[in-house]
C-alpha cells in the first residue's frame, strides 16, 4: 500500500512539472525586463568629507 501512494505522488509531481512546462513554452509574450543600474565612479587620493558646520 505504502508503494502505491509513493508511486502516484511521484507521477503526480512529474505530471505537474510537465504541465507548469508546457504552460511556460506556450506562452511566448516576452515582458520587457527592467534593469537596476548604477554608476560607481573610482576615485583615488582624493580626500572628499563632509563638512558639518555647527554654531556655537
Amino acid at each position: 500500500m505504502r508503494n502505491n501512494i509513493l508511486g502516484g505522488l511521484v507521477i503526480f509531481v512529474v505530471v505537474l512539472t510537465c504541465l507548469l512546462l508546457l504552460d511556460d513554452i506556450s506562452n511566448t509574450q516576452e515582458k520587457p525586463s527592467i534593469e537596476d543600474t548604477a554608476q560607481v565612479e573610482q576615485t583615488t587620493n582624493k580626500n572628499d568629507l563632509a563638512i558639518v558646520e555647527s554654531n556655537k
